[in-house]
């Protein structure tokens, strides 16, 4: 045989020798920094996953709302309603044009209104001298 020693104590001084422990606790704490990010991880993922169910539940009930909306909406409807607010706007703003205008020729009234009061009071109660003058033509006793 090629060696004094046993193989088996050869490679138990070896190994003794390599003083592996060091390596070791570093092995150890880098699986327990595996385990703590993989702890952070799994809770981050459960978190989004959480954000994300949500997300999905107000997209459901968004998409729900949304097709009833378009359902309940007719276009024939929408363009009848149209013409029919477009029409009582111009029958609006007819009775206004008209409503203006009567209003003017009112004022105009009103103006010849007060200028015959102002000359009736200018006559006075008995009236003018002509009017005076016929009564009592008319009248003897006056």
């Amino acid at each position: 045989m090629l060696l004094d020693e046993d193989p088996a104590t050869l490679i138990h001084h070896t190994i003794g020798n390599f003083n592996i422990q060091t390596d070791k606790i570093a092995i150890g704490r880098i699986n327990e920094s595996l385990s703590t990010l993989q702890q952070a991880r799994d809770l981050r993922i459960r978190d989004a996953e959480n954000a994300l169910k949500k997300l999905s539940r107000n997209l459901q009930t968004l998409a729900t709302q949304h097709s009833e909306a378009v359902s309940a909406h007719s276009s024939t409807d929408h363009a009848s309603q149209i013409v029919e607010l477009d029409t009582q706007k111009f029958r609006v703003a007819k009775a206004a044009s008209d409503l203006e205008i009567e209003g003017e020729r009112l004022e105009q009234e009103l103006e010849g209104l007060k200028g015959r009061l102002q000359a009736l009071d200018v006559q006075g109660i008995e009236g003018d001298e002509v009017m005076k003058a016929k009564r009592e033509v008319e009248d003897p006793t006056m």
